[in-house]
């Protein structure tokens, strides 16, 4: 198996973990930063994930795009969680880290992205779908393994709360469609909805 389908596999692994995590008991997940740091400590337990390559890390939490966003002021987003390329953490592992963005991100390959979503109420989701898909699927200088984990922790014994959740099920899946390469998550808390992990 190539090194690179080895951190897919790792990733993919990490994600399954997270999901069972949530679906087991969802109120110790509070905010998209538990995840995080949930998905930071399964993704670390990989042996090849957990050493660092030639003085630099592979995984980065806060990861800043190679792309800057905006009209009047333009500025960086940034992924939740990256894996980055290894032939490129060889490049960079002379850079100082005072080196600013505009040279680093130059050197170095985004292998892994993801975002990851928690849904908590009825608000409107078109906006902050559509922002992080933007950054996860940039043509300048693409991911090659985008990843758009969305996890949606609703009281489901409302019929509204289970209309939204089709809803926001329905909008990730037509951007799937739209967007082959990039894997797309969206898993209920309630097990009973969606027992296993179901890429859209």
């Amino acid at each position: 198996m190539e090194m690179e389908d080895r951190f897919v596999e790792a990733v993919e692994k990490a994600i399954s973990n997270l999901v069972t995590d949530f679906q087991a008991q969802p109120g110790g997940f509070r905010n998209e930063r538990d995840m995080h740091c949930t998905l930071y400590h399964y993704l670390k337990q990989e042996y090849f994930l957990e050493r660092n390559y030639h003085g630099t890390e592979l995984v980065h939490a806060e990861f800043p795009t190679h792309a800057k966003y905006g009209e009047k002021r333009t500025v960086r987003g940034h992924y939740d969680l990256v894996i980055l390329d290894p032939n490129s953490a060889t490049t960079v592992r002379e850079v100082p880290p005072w080196t600013t963005w505009d040279i680093y991100l130059t050197l170095v390959e985004v292998m892994i992205a993801m975002e990851v979503k928690i849904w908590v109420n009825r608000r409107d989701f078109h906006d902050d779908v559509d922002w992080d898909i933007k950054k996860l699927t940039e043509p300048k200088k693409p991911v090659k393994h985008p990843y758009y984990l969305n996890f949606v922790q609703l009281d489901f014994s409302r019929q509204k709360m289970r209309d939204h959740y089709r809803a926001l099920q329905q909008y990730l899946i037509d951007q799937a469609r739209c967007w082959p390469k990039l894997r797309i998550l969206c898993v209920p808390n309630d097990s009973k909805i969606q027992p296993e992990l179901r890429w859209l």
